[in-house]
């Protein structure tokens, strides 16, 4: 029981608490709640919280924002702690997995370049100075403290025999070893031989010596400090400031340079690395060695490569190009720290260059940014100090990070047709005439954490797409056939990859009518009755009474796309006779894909209201002489969309909406108005883009001439793959090559498909 004071009473109840313990919760009076959650147990007061510890003791944590009129709290699902007050509101309190040190140690704000843990020391080497904690993070003050001062210290390094190595920025002290054992301190400068007073990183060679970076070259020493070589100028290294060196299996360097790239030493010799051999920039800040792989990943100022077998390979699909360092944890995983926060990236991924990964920056708890091309030190555990811009953090590379609580994954809601409906069962049934489906996934928590997710449609989705919570958009599908499908929503371990949890979702759509096995079946006595009934005579003349249908619904179909194409092009008075002339084009490439004449005639007629949609488009927008901002743009744009809408409708032809709605849809998913990609597009509007693309070229635009030929067809070549599909690419360039364009004039819209035919 607590009171209005500072007092907890405890005892039972049915002995009238005679004889209560009484705990003293210090300066938090007037208590208001009391709660247990893990075995801790929470007071909530008007000055404060606290908790007892093991030994009954009450902790007051210090620095919290709410100190005032605090009523209540609870724990959510996550074990996420939630606080409310009368006045200042509400506060959550999270767990995190990253410790930060220069909190607990009440460190000034420091610039740090390099940590290192030794004997329970914590070394912090920072702009300003050597920083030293022990284990209670206890500020230390020594002999070494005092000899390096207030210079710059670029790297902390310990080598097998104990000596500590750090790279300064002193002229007087350089290279400082230091003996934590018996307290020895020694310098190494210019004067005693070494390249340059500026010491940037050092590394142990596998032959016992010290391999030092700076920014005239590599120093090699002795442990004892005796120069036995330095690489400079005189020995083929251009750019003399290296910001980093790696040493191969083979027992040659590898040196990364600010500007030139990587030198190889071997022996005496040295040989480089740059953009002619793979290299995406020739500034590298990091190479380090995976001994799993028996390869060496770089980190440039733009990218992530790797060497392996004497080849450079470019990691393209790694999402962020300013990167420091990498780490290597247990599970096969790279830790890659960068100006955006911490990437933890699947290796093999990596590899395949189809990058899977989880980023961990400021929303999910990290206190700061890594110092650019710092020196974090990682024990045998896979701790992590992380030598930030700010200060030192810590955090645990193979520890579970979805451990901070349990994500709830949910599909609370689908729209069917715009149409609401709330998820009870776990299945949905839906008519036979719906079009679109939006599946809303939601990933529910309240931590510092951004979880990594899957999901697909099975039935419908080829394979399954990864992402992660903040990432995850709503889903739409379009136009599914009738029968059963499931949706899958995981959630991942973000360092194995296992299905943590999973929601399924049944969506079970009617089939049509067309689509039901009973509706063919009838059709098919039918058909048979008919036969039989009717004899051959009468099926001859309904054959030809359909041909001659067909004949006038294709010769209504020509005349009503020859109208709507004038029009058209009547619309547009900077490119009049465009839609003619991609129709024209469209039935070529066709004619050079090997179909037939009436596909031929169909694809003609699609693409002569390929732009329909434009006449929506006002004409001080579609007829403007100059460049199109961004909003005109973006009305311009909505002509394929309004194009697909205005010829939808037409089921005599319910293919003809299919060029409108898709021409700017490209090869590679980037076009609009949908991102469709590869053959999601349909053929005819692949066919319809290169067309379309080669008219806009090669005729004459308000902003510029008609480009010439070669220059046409040399930039559709250059797009085919991303904007083309390669297979039309290769139909248009066999056209180029008869010749058939500079006889284009000849062709109009009534001898074309006769034309085509002698192609």
């Amino acid at each position: 029981l607590g009171n209005q004071s500072n007092k907890i009473y405890y005892g039972k109840l049915e002995d009238e608490m005679k004889n209560p313990k009484i705990y003293d919760t210090e300066e938090l009076e007037n208590i208001n709640n009391i709660k247990i959650y893990d075995d801790i147990i929470w007071v909530v007061a008007d000055s404060g919280v606290g908790y007892f510890d093991e030994n009954e003791e009450i902790i007051i944590p210090q620095n919290l924002p709410m100190n005032n009129s605090i009523d209540r709290m609870m724990q959510d699902h996550e074990k996420n702690l939630w606080f409310c007050s009368s006045r200042q509101g509400v506060m959550k309190v999270v767990r995190t997995h990253f410790t930060n040190i220069s909190d607990f140690s009440h460190l000034p704000t420091l610039v740090v370049n390099s940590t290192y843990i030794y004997n329970d020391y914590l070394y912090i080497a920072s702009d300003t100075g050597l920083y030293i904690l022990d284990k209670n993070y206890n500020q230390v003050h020594n002999d070494l403290t005092e000899f390096i001062g207030e210079s710059r210290i670029r790297c902390i390094y310990m080598d097998s025999a104990n000596y500590m190595w750090f790279c300064t920025y002193n002229a007087t002290l350089d290279l400082v070893r230091y003996n934590p054992n018996n307290g020895e301190i020694k310098s190494y400068t210019k004067d005693d031989g070494m390249a340059a007073n500026r010491t940037r990183m050092c590394i142990e060679l596998s032959n016992g010596n010290i391999a030092a970076t700076s920014d005239h070259g590599l120093t090699i020493l002795t442990k004892d400090g005796e120069i036995i070589n330095i690489f400079d100028g005189d020995d083929g290294i251009s750019n003399l400031e290296i910001l980093c060196v790696c040493e191969m299996s083979d027992g040659s360097l590898l040196l990364g340079s600010d500007g030139d790239g990587i030198y190889k030493i071997v022996g005496n010799k040295v040989s480089r690395y740059g953009i002619q051999d793979g290299l995406n920039s020739e500034v590298i800040l990091r190479i380090k060695k995976d001994r799993d792989l028996d390869l060496y990943w770089i980190i440039t100022s733009n990218s992530i490569e790797y060497l392996k077998d004497g080849k450079i390979t470019t990691v393209t699909d790694f999402p962020y190009p300013n990167n420091f360092d990498v780490f290597f944890d247990k599970y096969d995983h790279l830790w890659i720290l960068s100006s955006n926060g911490i990437y933890c990236v699947d290796k093999t991924s990596m590899l395949d260059n189809d990058v899977i990964y989880n980023l961990y920056d400021r929303e999910c708890g990290i206190p700061g940014i890594a110092t650019a091309n710092s020196y974090s030190y990682i024990d045998s555990d896979g701790n992590i100090y992380v030598a930030a811009s700010t200060g030192v953090y810590t955090f645990n590379i193979n520890n579970d990070f979805g451990d901070l609580g349990k994500v709830i994954i949910d599909v609370p809601y689908i729209t069917i047709d715009d149409k609401y409906v709330e998820i009870e069962d776990g299945t949905v049934n839906i008519e036979s005439n719906v079009r679109r489906i939006n599946i809303y996934a939601k990933a529910f928590t309240y931590s510092l954490y951004n979880p990594r997710m899957s999901y697909y449609l099975e039935g419908f989705d080829d394979k399954e797409i990864f992402t992660n919570k903040r990432d995850l958009t709503d889903l739409t599908y379009t136009n599914l056939k009738g029968g059963t499908y499931v949706f899958h929503l995981k959630l991942l371990n973000s360092l194995t990859g296992e299905v943590e949890e999973e929601f399924t979702l049944t969506i079970i759509k009617e089939k049509s009518l067309t689509e039901k096995t009973i509706f063919w079946v009838i059709l098919s006595l039918i058909a048979v009755a008919l036969i039989v009934g009717a004899g051959l005579f009468v099926i001859k003349m309904r054959t030809e009474k359909l041909l001659k249908k067909q004949r006038e619904n294709q010769r209504l179909i020509n005349e009503m796309t020859r109208v709507f194409a004038r029009c058209i092009d009547m619309k547009d008075a900077y490119t009049r006779g465009h839609s003619t002339r991609v129709a024209i084009y469209s039935a070529m490439i066709a004619k050079k894909l090997g179909k037939n004449q009436e596909e031929i005639e169909k694809i003609f007629n699609i693409a002569l209201l390929h732009d329909i949609g434009k006449i929506s488009i006002p004409d001080n927008i579609l007829n403007k002489p100059g460049r199109l901002d961004d909003e005109e743009f973006k009305v311009m744009k909505s002509h394929s969309q309004n194009g697909y809408d205005v010829l939808k409708d037409i089921t005599i032809a319910p293919e003809i909406s299919l060029g409108a709605g898709c021409h700017h849809e490209k090869y590679d998913g980037s076009g609009y108005p949908r991102h469709l990609k590869g053959d999601e597009i349909p053929e005819v509007a692949q066919i319809i883009a290169v067309a379309d693309a080669f008219d806009a070229m090669y005729s004459t635009r308000p902003y510029r001439k008609q480009l010439p030929l070669e220059n046409v067809v040399a930039e559709i070549k250059r797009c085919s793959g991303t904007q083309f599909n390669p297979k039309m690419v290769d139909a248009f360039l066999s056209l180029v090559d008869t010749g058939v364009f500079d006889k284009i004039d000849s062709i109009n819209l009534d001898n074309v498909l006769e034309f085509v035919k002698t192609l």
